[in-house]
């Protein structure tokens, strides 16, 4: 079984689509009884990085974006063409497409116009794909009621979490040596994403100020970790309103090889979304033993479990308190740190490498 896989997402600062592309890849390439790979991506990609045992097409990320299958001549010899990115090209023989999430239908607002536009536009191409996969049984309902796709044609598989998210200790040179990168302060709250409007930082903001006129410990900061998205200018200006800016903390982007040490640095990980495909900070955050307060809403009660404390999103006083409760309480955290590592035990790429293989299974008996 040949399978072609589009890897243009995985270079550079890689987004959510691009960090499942990464992996997944990887876990196809190992596991026992897998398929043929061959992985398109752009030139200047670092093969060996990706999947050693894969093989490659190179062209210019513009090309393959804006080109069908068919015109690079590839149709014919490949049996499945996996599209983990949305909006699959034409191709002539079985096409699998990843739909993570329905943002851009439910919350519309919180995207730039020409990509809800674009999405809407590509809704046919979505629906035309032999077999679905989504990361979350909440995206699955949304798909369901949002493109009118049959539930029998979608299949869930559930994100991993990368082994080198682990408790560990953090007092160590190399630790101090990123903390200092960073500016991170000797206790914090840490929240990570994008900096922009969905991941709703505005509310959390407004709870932490809350959250600071009841603890009876001071110098407990907050750290925002993410790169800049797009409408954040209220973010900043009501930080300063708030009179926070000595207290909030904007790493910017967080290499990946960083972020086990960001995470074991925190008091307690926050999260307040207030819509998710499937929400991977959490579970990396649970698997590192921090302490995590997240959303009741889309996918988080899913993949969180009870080993997280659930809050809603557009209550402020609720999310204040939670923070107030976790940092107050050391048995508490630690009772959240136990439940956490074994609830992100269950999440693993090779599981899902797994079962996205019998999706290529079932795709590929389908078609002969």
């Amino acid at each position: 079984m040949n399978i072609l896989i589009d890897g243009t997402s995985v270079t550079g600062s890689k987004s959510g689509v691009g960090y499942y592309t990464v992996n997944l890849i990887r876990g196809l390439a190992t596991v026992e009884g897998g398929p043929k790979l061959t992985v398109m991506v752009p030139r200047g990609t670092v093969k060996s990085e990706l999947a050693p045992a894969a093989q490659f097409v190179d062209a210019r990320k513009w090309y393959l974006r804006h080109l069908p299958c068919d015109t690079l001549n590839l149709s014919g010899r490949y049996d499945i063409y996996h599209e983990p990115n949305f909006v699959p090209r034409p191709f002539k023989g079985a096409t699998i497409v990843t739909i993570h999430d329905m943002s851009y239908r439910l919350f519309p607002q919180y995207h730039p116009l020409r990509r809800v536009m674009l999405m809407r536009a590509s809704e046919g191409r979505m629906k035309k794909a032999d077999q679905i996969i989504t990361v979350s049984e909440s995206s699955k309902r949304d798909i369901v009621e949002l493109l009118g796709v049959r539930q029998e044609r979608i299949t869930v598989t559930h994100l991993g979490v990368d082994k080198k998210f682990k408790k560990m200790d953090v007092s160590g040179e190399l630790s101090l040596t990123v903390q200092k990168m960073y500016g991170l302060p000797k206790r914090f709250i840490l929240c990570v994403g994008t900096i922009e409007p969905r991941k709703n930082l505005l509310r959390l903001i407004e709870a932490y100020a809350w959250s600071r006129t009841h603890l009876a410990s001071e110098g407990i900061k907050l750290v925002l970790a993410g790169g800049r998205g797009w409408l954040n200018d209220e973010i900043y200006q009501r930080i300063e309103q708030l009179n926070l800016a000595d207290e909030v903390i904007f790493t910017g982007y967080v290499k990946d090889e960083d972020m086990p040490t960001l995470y074991n640095s925190a008091i307690v990980f926050v999260y307040p979304s207030v819509y998710e495909g499937f929400g991977l900070p959490p579970l990396e955050a649970m698997a590192c033993g921090v302490p995590v307060i997240t959303s009741n809403v889309s996918s988080l009660p899913e993949v969180v479990g009870d080993a997280g404390i659930m809050v809603d999103p557009y209550d402020i006083e609720e999310l204040g308190e939670a923070i107030v409760r976790v940092v107050s309480s050391t048995e508490l955290r630690e009772n959240l740190s136990g439940k956490g590592i074994r609830r992100a035990s269950q999440f693993t790429w090779e599981r899902c490498a797994r079962e996205t293989l019998a999706v290529y299974e079932e795709c590929y008996k389908l078609r002969t």
